[in-house]
């Protein structure tokens, strides 16, 4: 691999993930004991027994304290690797384990006891897939611009000095006093983190040109903020092994890359470092993500425009591109803020990249995001600096927000064609409102009541919760980077955040759409079969339906063909329930937001979701986020972009997201690369919010599929992250193949 020498690839690899055991992209590690020399600390058993046994002393002091403890115990005793074959050393972690094992606990007892009252509510929307819904620590990101401008010893500091000063206010609070206190333990205990992993590196029997490198950056890192690229590159990694790996957040971003890193680089340019070997830092960075190989991608972004409306690419953007792209790597996944102020030279990089297989890149409409910021009060200066998270999910900086709450927009109308109850388990689930529905506009009010009436459950559900969450797992090192966690003395959780909103993904726009379509031209404008009879046929899974459900599914009236009767549809269902939901409060200071992202439940939540009108099977697979369904845009790119932009981004905060297949033919040469940037173009200029693309053919997935030996390195972008088409089930193979093999 380029920039990466053969003998430390296969370290990094075996440093995250133990080369003698199964593979499994899921988990975070694999657990690798093996790896570390046992002088160095516990072994990750050991480190469990360790955490279980303190806690005790520590039972009768609030969650954040303990917590604190728990960590600083892993830091001073998990074993570490630093040889000359990194840039950056070894952690091991337990896959949060140690930690995890106390608010794992919490979470558990506060539904036992202060969330009862819904457990057993959200239990049966989740085993009946209507909506499921967990509690979020998933896509909050630290103020980068703050870590790096005060490093570790300066956060700490910083929260010491706010302490103070809200002491000299007013007596602190218990719960403000822990609060600090809990800081205080877990960034002495990275301070002490770093002495031990100078102490490792200084002995380690393998040294190379690295090593001395990696003793001084840690060194200056115990001293204050970074003053170097690679030193910059160190302090996000020892945040994101620390924060992600131990204290258990999702670092749901790397930072701003090109932005905030490019003065680190141009300054070592200044002062005689080599390019090749600042590339050379980058790119063993970059690598640390690719070998860990989270399934769902590790974010990074890059692009975006200032407050004065001009581009913040600049020569970092591309010098980042083309590492990533000469090292052939799909982790960490790139999020582009897009704009049409941005250089066509990296446009046309990204878009190049893309249709030679680099799928893990998306892009997000900057200015609809600065748009929908505005449009909720925050500043000029804010919403050009949002922060893009996850998938394709963004927020301003400081905000503590959280979602994980996937609603099936198929299972109210399961509802309406059984009287209330669940079309697969038979359970009364939804609202009794009868079977008799003398014309479309009736049943579609039903259907808009059993909607209205789950999403008011899973709302009491989540605002009942999340009123306890910052007690499940107090975040101690986020609350250092926040501002407004330290004027208030309180948990990003617990309301202290910028903002605090809560989001529900609405899944399946395209099957609900698409379904409501057919019962309206076949039940009710043709009267070909009666409503009850409909019900019959998905009861039996379309048995003996067959020439029927062939004509369903060759019907133009598809949504993400831009045509005017589901596409009406899907804006008329999308409408009622933001405007239902949007702006509600939740217990945590903020409000209820919508989005289109459904990550897995299109498969989760698709096995228990019964045969829908629109020719679907039982059990099988979903639409993705604001797409079609997997081979129905049989019209073409364009056709997909008019259809998705009909939607209202403003009131699809949360995200709303074109997931486009294109023809390898139709993307090569000049004339390829016109149409895929002006592809961009319309969608950005029509109020689209997220787009990412899978440039493929059906004869290629098939092949694949039966030969996956020779496409070894076949990407796929499944909604909102890169997965090797090898590494993927057979159903949701043939769910791309059908895609594939309906473009035009």
């Amino acid at each position: 691999m380029e920039f990466i020498r053969d003998c430390d690839l296969a370290y990094l690899q075996n440093k995250y993930h133990n080369a003698s055991k199964p593979y499994d992209n899921f988990k975070r590690f694999i657990l690798n004991d093996d790896f570390y020399d046992p002088a160095t600390g516990l072994s990750g058993e050991e480190m469990c027994a360790l955490v279980r046994e303190e806690d005790k002393k520590h039972a009768h002091l609030p969650h954040c304290i303990r917590k604190a403890h728990a960590f600083r115990l892993v830091l001073e005793n998990t074993r570490l690797r630093c040889d000359g074959q990194d840039y950056f050393p070894a952690i091991h972690q337990q896959d949060r384990k140690p930690v995890a094992q106390l608010y794992q606990g919490w979470k558990k007892e506060i539904f036992a006891t202060k969330a009862a009252s819904v457990a057993d509510d959200m239990n049966l929307l989740d085993r009946t897939a209507a909506s499921t819904a967990w509690v979020d620590f998933d896509h909050n990101v630290p103020i980068w611009d703050r870590v790096f401008a005060l490093g570790f010893p300066g956060l700490l500091a910083n929260a010491m000095r706010a302490r103070d000063d809200l002491a000299a206010k007013a007596p602190l609070s218990e719960k403000q006093e822990a609060f600090f206190e809990a800081i205080r333990i877990t960034y002495e205990a990275i301070l002490t983190l770093l002495d031990r992993m100078i102490a490792v590196a200084s002995s380690t029997e393998n040294p190379s040109e690295k090593t001395p490198m990696l003793i001084s950056a840690l060194q200056s890192l115990k001293a204050g903020a970074p003053r170097t690229l690679y030193e910059t590159l160190l302090l996000i990694y020892i945040y994101f092994m620390c924060s992600e790996h131990i204290e258990g957040l999702q670092v749901r971003s790397l930072c701003h890359m090109d932005r905030l890193l490019a003065p680190y680089y141009l300054r070592d340019r200044e002062n005689g470092i080599p390019a090749e070997e600042l590339k050379h830092q980058l790119a063993y960075f970059l690598m640390q993500f690719a070998c860990i190989d989270n399934y769902w991608g590790q974010p990074m972004y890059l692009g975006g425009t200032n407050p004065d409306g001009s581009t913040a690419v600049n020569e970092f953007s591309l010098i980042i591109l083309d590492i990533y792209d000469r090292m052939g790597i799909l982790n960490p996944k790139i999020q582009i803020k897009y704009s049409p102020s941005m250089p066509m030279e990296f446009v046309e990089k990204a878009l190049d990249m893309i249709r030679r297989g680099h799928s893990s890149i998306v892009f997000v409409n900057d200015d609809m995001m600065v748009k929908i910021l505005r449009g909720k009060g925050v500043s000029e200066e804010e919403a050009h600096r949002c922060q893009v998270t996850g998938c394709y999910e963004f927020k301003v900086r400081g905000a503590a927000g959280t979602g994980m709450n996937y609603m099936n927009l198929l299972k109210p109308l399961e509802y309406v064609m059984h009287n209330g109850r669940d079309g697969m388990t038979g359970q009364l689930v939804g609202l009794e409102t009868g079977t008799e529905f003398p014309t479309f506009a009736s049943l579609l009010d039903a259907y808009k009541k059993q909607l209205a009436a789950l999403i008011d459950r899973i709302v009491h559900i989540v605002n009942t919760y999340e009123a306890y969450i910052s007690e499940m797992n107090p975040q101690n090192m986020l609350a250092a980077t926040f501002p407004r966690c330290l004027e208030l003395g309180r948990d990003p959780y617990d309301g202290a955040g910028t903002m605090n909103n809560t989001g529900i993904s609405f899944g399946y726009l395209a099957n609900i759409a698409d379904s409501l379509a057919m019962i309206q031209k076949y039940v009710y404008d043709r009267k070909e079969l009666t409503l009850a009879a409909l019900t019959e046929i998905l009861d039996k899974n379309w048995e003996g339906a067959e020439i029927l459900r062939r004509r369903v599914l060759s019907d133009p009236d598809h949504y993400g063909n831009n045509r005017d009767l589901p596409d009406s549809l899907a804006v008329e269902i999308s409408r009622f329930f933001t405007d239902y939901l949007n702006g509600r409060p939740n217990t945590r200071g903020g409000v209820w937001t919508s989005g289109t992202h459904v990550a897995r439940q299109s498969y989760d939540q698709g096995r228990r979701t019964l045969a829908s009108p629109d020719g679907r099977l039982s059990g099988t697979e979903l639409s993705k986020n604001s797409s079609a369904s997997m081979g129905m845009n049989r019209e073409g790119a364009t056709a997909a972009v008019l259809s998705v932009t009909k939607l209202d981004s403003v009131a699809l905060s949360g995200d709303n997201t074109l997931d486009l297949g294109l023809l390898p033919s139709a993307v090569q040469g000049e004339d390829g690369m016109a149409a895929m940037r002006g592809i961009l173009e319309t969608f950005a200029n029509l109020g689209g919010l997220g787009i990412h693309f899978n440039v493929f053919n059906g004869e290629i997935l098939r092949d694949a599929q039966a030969h996956p030996e020779k496409y070894a390195d076949l990407q796929i972008r499944v909604c909102g992250w890169n997965v090797l088409f090898n590494q993927m089930k057979k159903e949701e193979q043939d769910g791309f193949i059908r895609q594939a093999e309906a473009l035009v």
